[in-house]
């Protein structure tokens, strides 16, 4: 019965079965959007302005949800700090499969950019993907890995559906709206609509609830992503480094780990690595995993490679890719070579921290993460590690 039920699913649905943002929904519950808004000429303008690829049309339901998002400073304050680490990786993934770069906000009004959100029927992710939609798109989801929750990976599928129903519609808001309610919806809609190519306004008041709301939301998103300032809303911090690094992982190793290796908050990696089920990477020399880590310094390098040494050897080298917010695309992946050459020194009467950093040209932070020190007191007779650089 259940496996009947996911695929009826698959089958009337879009990618998360009417599963836009918990946060929208509520925020759309605030607003009637029967009554009437007030319009405002600046606002088309500014819309036009805007527009690039995807018509952003202006009317009373759009206006309706720019005023609802406009008073939600906290929440959109928040996602527009997010978006300085998740938008730069869609843009990536949309430019190298020609979509438009707005659609981006999508992902804004499916998950408030959260990895780790899950709607009422389970779609999961920062796109919404139902499990059996996401398997179709090529995402994997099994009892340790849910790809969902992947920022490049989930993207990718998200551009390969809108695509696919791009292709069918010739229409980029029918396209949105089929993310939402799916195919089948948008053919019922337009035949209770007199059939044809019709457009999404043409056709709206014959699409589920939801549905008629998702594309103004999208389109509010849009405004309000970018006009935030006229509205005294501004990106909050991350709560991260935006800034990381990119390795292969070809073991079985704990986040915990390596939290612990590179002093690293073990939140951030979670959120960093969001599709490994219970924060573990199940690497093998065959099918490495990635391991994303926020910029670090280059010695911690050593304690990490440290920690991955030590169950099976590793065959094959450890590679870093360097990716950056504003880059196009991704780094091309250069090998790093560890500075592993180290001594061993005998801590001495009259020694501290300091005294032993500047002795081999280190510092006092480097010794202490390489020796797991959690203080900066050290006694004569302990034997410490140093790095020679």
């Amino acid at each position: 019965m259940k496996r009947t039920i996911a695929y009826t699913l698959v089958l009337f649905s879009g990618v998360g079965l009417l599963g836009f943002s918990l946060d929208t929904k509520a925020s759309e519950k605030s607003v009637n959007m029967n009554s009437p808004a007030k319009a405002d000429p600046a606002y088309r303008l500014t819309l036009e302005n805007l527009q690039k690829t995807v018509p952003l049309t202006y009317n009373e339901s759009v206006q309706k949800l720019i005023d609802s998002y406009a008073s939600q400073k906290q929440r959109f304050s928040k996602m527009l700090g997010l978006s300085k680490y998740y938008f730069p990786i869609y843009e990536r993934v949309f430019k190298e499969k020609g979509l438009p770069d707005e659609l981006k906000y999508l992902s804004v009004v499916e998950s408030a950019l959260n990895p780790h959100a899950t709607s009422w029927v389970g779609a999961t992710g920062l796109w919404q993907f139902l499990e059996p939609v996401g398997r179709i798109y090529g995402l994997t989801i099994n009892d340790t890995l849910d790809e969902r929750k992947d920022p490049l990976l989930a993207s990718s599928a998200a551009a390969d559906y809108l695509l696919k129903s791009y292709a069918m519609y010739n229409d980029w808001l029918l396209a949105i709206a089929s993310y939402n309610c799916g195919h089948n919806n948008i053919r019922w809609a337009r035949e209770n609509a007199g059939g044809g190519n019709l457009d999404y306004w043409t056709i709206r008041k014959h699409l589920p609830a939801e549905t008629q709301s998702y594309v103004p939301a999208f389109i509010a998103t849009v405004y309000i992503m970018n006009n935030h300032k006229r509205h005294g809303i501004y990106p909050a911090d991350a709560g991260f480094n935006i800034f990381t690094n990119t390795m292969q992982v070809n073991r079985r190793v704990s986040l915990w780990n390596i939290a612990k290796a590179t002093n690293t908050n073990i939140d951030v990696l979670t959120l960093l690595n969001p599709s490994y089920k219970n924060q573990i990477l199940h690497g093998t020399p065959e099918k490495p995993k990635k391991l994303i880590i926020p910029e670090i310094k280059p010695y911690i390098y050593t304690a990490l490679r440290a920690e991955l040494l030590k169950s099976e050897p590793v065959q094959g080298e450890l590679y870093l890719s360097y990716v950056t917010p504003e880059s196009d695309a991704p780094s091309k992946p250069s090998k790093y070579v560890a500075r592993d050459v180290s001594v061993s020194y005998r801590v001495q009467e009259g020694d501290t921290l300091s005294s032993i950093a500047e002795k081999f040209n280190g510092t006092e932070e480097e010794i202490k993460v390489i020796n797991k020190l959690k203080h900066s007191v050290v006694k004569p007779g302990m034997v410490l590690r140093i790095i020679q650089g």
